[in-house]
């Protein structure tokens, strides 16, 4: 074999390899742990909760959280982000729960107490969130819903939202714009190479494992249909995973009544921990603007110079 072959041939190699590698990093869910069964639950935070099993349109049965607050209609169902656990997201969950909202958290298809099945970034997984609200509609009397997701969670509830009319009001903390635009920016990021043609061929396995298409994952082109409910956009202004611009992208092409909070210094999704209290206070400040839920006696005032 000449030289040239030869050079073409690990050029090839690694074109595949590392396509492969995006593949299984984007789409395929982690494998069970011993230490799955190890973690936190509702228990420790003396919460008033329920363990839920739902079961999806597809048939994938997944579980669920739902913080109990009798009397009250106003609920918050939280996504999580990708291959996160429910547990993830407990500080918020209970943080909602004592302002005086239902909340409820749930798990994705292949994550640990789910059916095993490959991560969609939200094609497939708004089918859980839609077993979701079905649920809180059937157990919470007259329930006024709003969203609260993370990253892919984030993308969850959009894409959810936009078939749900009754759904009132979004926060979308650390979203993306596009699917196939996040994974480009990120390969050329980690690899200092061109990102469209490891995408494309990620993308053609993606399709053969699950018949979807990466621009079936568009959010910024389902946004006209959340018209005119409320948007909320969070994001770290230091987020190196998806970076700040895909809300920017999503708060200008929003044509109905939206806010946008850039945390500056923040990583993906850190703006809850770079100031904890600040952030239950204005996310449960926008959903009790929105929902109807008088949480006046329990939120702080918050100063002008904190939301910069």
């Amino acid at each position: 074999m000449t030289y040239a072959g030869l050079v073409i041939l690990a050029v090839l190699v690694l074109y595949l390899g590392l396509s492969y590698q995006l593949y299984r990093r984007a789409f395929v869910p982690q494998r069970p742990m011993w230490l799955d069964d190890f973690t936190f639950t509702p228990f420790e935070f003396q919460a008033d909760y329920e363990e839920v099993e739902l079961t999806t349109a597809d048939g994938i049965n997944f579980g669920a959280w739902h913080f109990r607050q009798p009397g009250s209609p106003q609920t918050v169902i939280v996504s999580g982000g990708h291959k996160g656990q429910r547990q993830g997201a407990l500080g918020i969950a209970v943080a909602l729960w004592r302002k005086g909202f239902n909340v409820v958290l749930y798990s994705y298809r292949g994550m640990p107490g789910s059916d095993r099945a490959p991560i969609t970034f939200g094609i497939k997984e708004v089918l859980e969130l839609q077993a979701v609200i079905a649920f809180a509609r059937k157990r919470i009397a007259n329930a006024r819903i709003g969203l609260l997701g993370y990253s892919m969670g984030a993308v969850v509830s959009l894409l959810g939202a936009a078939g749900e009319p009754g759904v009132q009001a979004l926060v979308l903390d650390s979203p993306f714009s596009d699917l196939r635009k996040l994974l480009v920016e990120n390969v050329r990021t980690s690899s200092k190479l061109p990102g469209t043609p490891f995408v494309w061929l990620a993308g053609l396995l993606f399709w053969l494992c699950t018949r979807n298409s990466l621009s079936a994952c568009s959010p910024i082109e389902v946004l006209s249909s959340l018209e005119p409910r409320p948007l909320f956009l969070i994001h770290g202004g230091s987020d190196a995973i998806t970076n700040v611009n895909h809300s920017r992208r999503l708060y200008d092409a929003y044509r109905g009544p939206r806010e946008i909070w850039i945390v500056q210094g923040a990583p993906h999704t850190g703006a809850y921990f770079a100031d904890r209290p600040l952030y239950v206070e204005r996310v449960a400040g926008f959903f009790a603007r929105h929902l109807g839920l008088d949480v006046s006696s329990h939120l702080r005032l918050v100063e002008e110079e904190e939301v910069s």
